[in-house]
C-alpha cells in the first residue's frame, strides 16, 4: 500500500518472496489469500527502485509455481512490466527481472508464446548475454535455453541469426560453472535437428570441437555435470551424417568416449555409450567407423559393460548391435 513507507513495502515483498520460495501450498495461500497480484502490479511500477526489486523477487518466488504461471500470473499479464523493467538502467532491476523472466519462458508457461510474439524479445535476450554483469549474462543464456527447448526450426534459426554459435561457445568458455552448464544446454537445444546439425557443423564445426573436446579431457578441470552435458551435445551432433564423420576424425574425442565407458559415474557411462551408438548405427559408411572403434577398444569395453547395472548394460547391448 502506497500509504506505507518504501522501506515497509520493500520488507513486505521480501517477506512474501521468502515465504513462497519453496512450498507450493504457501505460494497458493499468498496469491489467493493476500491479494498479492494487485500489490505486485503496483510494486512493479513503484517510484522506489528498492520496492521494484523486492516486488520482482516476490514475483520470481511465486512464478516457481506451474499452476500460478498458468492461471493468476498469466491473467494478470505481469510479463508486461517484466519486459519494461529488464530494459532499465539499474543493474539490480535487470538482474532480478531477467531472473524472473526465465520462469515465464519455461516450456509449460503460457506466457512463453506471448512473450515470443512481442517484437524485440529475442534481440533483448541476446543483448543480456553480452551484458558485463555475470548474473545478467547467466539469466540471458538461461532464458535462451528455455525458449529453444522443443522450439521449431524457425525460432531456432531466428535465435542463431540474432545471437550466433560464436556467442554460445564464448559462454561455454566462461569460468562461471552455472553459466557453462546453461550454455551447454542452449547448444544442445540448438543442435537438436538432424538436418540443421550438418549445416551448423559444416560452418562452425572446427570452433565447436575446439571448445567442447578439451572439456572431456582428464587434464581439464571439468565437473562431471559439465562433462555429461558435453557428451549430450555430441550425441546430437553425431546424428548428422556429415557431422558424424567430422567427429570420427577426432581421436582425442574417441579416446575420451572410451575412458568414460569405464567411469564410475553411471550417467557418464550412459552418455558415452549413447554417443558411440550414434556414431556406429548408420548404414552408410559405417564399416570404417566400426573398425576404428574396435581397434581403439570401444567394442571390448562395451562387452565388459554387459555385466554392469541394468541402465548401463541395456545401453551397451544397443550399441553392440551395430558392431
Amino acid at each position: 500500500d502506497p500509504v506505507f513507507s518504501p522501506q515497509l513495502r520493500t520488507a513486505a515483498f521480501k517477506a512474501f518472496a521468502a515465504l513462497g520460495e519453496t512450498q507450493e501450498e504457501i505460494r497458493k495461500g499468498i496469491i489467493e489469500g493476500e491479494n498479492i497480484i494487485s500489490h505486485l502490479k503496483f510494486g512493479l511500477q513503484d517510484e522506489s527502485t528498492e520496492v521494484k526489486v523486492a516486488a520482482l523477487s516476490c514475483l520470481h518466488s511465486l512464478s516457481r509455481s506451474v499452476k500460478q504461471l498458468r492461471t493468476n500470473l498469466l491473467d494478470a499479464e505481469v510479463w508486461q512490466p517484466l519486459l519494461r523493467l529488464i530494459r532499465a538502467q539499474d543493474c539490480d532491476l535487470i538482474r532480478t527481472s531477467s531472473r524472473t523472466l526465465c520462469n515465464f519462458l519455461l516450456d509449460f508457461s503460457p506466457s512463453k508464446d506471448i512473450l515470443l510474439e512481442q517484437e524485440g524479445t529475442i534481440e533483448l535476450l541476446s543483448e543480456l548475454v553480452l551484458y558485463p554483469d555475470e548474473e545478467v549474462k547467466l539469466n540471458g543464456v538461461w532464458a535462451l535455453m528455455n525458449i529453444t527447448y522443443k522450439a521449431d526450426s524457425q525460432l531456432r534459426s531466428k535465435i542463431l541469426n540474432n545471437f550466433g554459435i560464436e556467442h554460445i561457445l564464448e559462454a561455454v568458455e566462461e569460468d562461471c560453472p552455472k553459466l557453462k552448464i546453461k550454455a551447454l544446454g542452449l547448444l544442445r537445444n540448438v543442435l537438436c535437428d538432424t538436418g540443421e546439425v550438418d549445416s551448423i557443423m559444416m560452418s562452425h564445426g572446427a570452433e565447436v570441437l575446439s571448445t567442447l573436446v578439451p572439456l572431456l579431457s582428464p587434464t581439464y578441470d571439468s565437473t562431471e555435470e559439465e562433462q555429461e552435458q558435453v557428451l549430450c551435445v555430441f550425441i546430437n551432433i553425431a546424428a548428422g551424417a556429415l557431422s558424424r564423420d567430422l567427429l570420427m576424425t577426432r581421436e582425442d574425442l574417441l579416446q575420451s568416449l572410451l575412458n568414460f565407458l569405464s567411469n564410475n559415474n553411471t550417467q557418464l557411462q550412459i552418455a558415452a555409450t549413447t554417443c558411440i551408438t550414434q556414431l556406429v548405427k548408420r548404414e552408410e559408411r559405417s564399416d570404417a567407423c566400426q573398425a576404428k572403434l574396435r581397434q581403439m577398444g570401444h567394442f571390448k569395453q562395451l562387452q565388459l559393460l554387459l555385466s554392469a547395472r541394468p541402465e548401463v548394460s541395456d545401453r551397451a547391448k544397443i550399441a553392440l548391435q551395430y558392431f
